[in-house]
């Protein structure tokens, strides 16, 4: 069950890790403040927070108006878009060093409704620090460009790969999404709900996993000790129907 996670004072959220140290961040080249300099982080008129989210946390509703934007330092969540007739559709999942939000940026609401998937550790960041420090620093406006775009090309991906073709073909593209998502180029991924899963690439939740199941018997999928995490043994020709 989705869960919110209301904000008391920062001192006694037990979600809240503290203040961001971006200048001693260990995965700062994945980050929004890549190619900053210590010197840089002067500039910054609000704090950013580090928050910590669990599995299933609602982190804001498709509508919502707010002045912040968020990147993942670690976990996965799912962007959720409410369609006219009322159900609910996942439009894209986001992985480590994928900023999210950035529609704030434009005085716009939410476009989504963001869930976390697995344990999400992430950053927020206040519209006014980001406005700011793009005027100041024309890098940061051109990485949050480049975040606009890979969010686009990512889109037309997903559209693309995985409304069209077998039951089969479609997860495997699913899978392999999947394991981008890692972005250290592993060939791990990480399993979520069946039901999600099969929601994603318009299967019913019976044809999914009986394509699961085939999969783990043709050694593509091989479980690892962990039981939510599989290696991903897939060939080209396996993506064909």
């Amino acid at each position: 069950m989705t869960t919110r996670k209301k904000s008391r004072t920062l001192c006694t959220d037990p979600e809240w890790l503290g203040r961001a140290d971006c200048r001693h961040c260990g995965i700062r080249h994945m980050m929004l403040f890549s190619e900053f300099q210590g010197s840089d982080f002067d500039h910054i008129l609000e704090p950013i927070d580090n928050l910590r989210y669990a599995e299933n946390s609602l982190l804001y509703n498709q509508g919502d108006d707010d002045n912040k934007v968020y990147s993942i330092r670690s976990g996965f969540i799912k962007l959720v878009q409410s369609q006219r007739d009322g159900s609910l559709r996942i439009v894209r999942l986001l992985g480590p060093g994928a900023i999210f939000g950035i529609e704030a940026l434009l005085d716009m609401p939410y476009r989504h409704t963001v869930i976390a998937l697995a344990e999400l550790d992430v950053c927020r960041i206040y519209t006014a620090t980001l406005k700011h420090l793009e005027k100041e620093k024309p890098r940061l406006n051109e990485k949050v460009m480049a975040h606009w775009e890979q969010h686009l090309a990512f889109a037309d991906r997903w559209i693309s790969e995985l409304s069209s073709g077998s039951v089969r073909s479609r997860t495997l593209k699913l899978l392999s999404f999947l394991a981008e998502l890692n972005g250290d180029g592993s060939d791990t991924i990480r399993f979520f709900g069946y039901e999600d899963m099969a929601s994603m690439i318009g299967s019913s939740r019976e044809a999914f996993s009986r394509i699961v199941a085939e999969l783990k018997n043709e050694g593509v999928l091989v479980k690892t000790d962990d039981s939510q995490i599989y290696r991903f043994l897939h060939t080209d020709g396996n993506t064909t129907d």
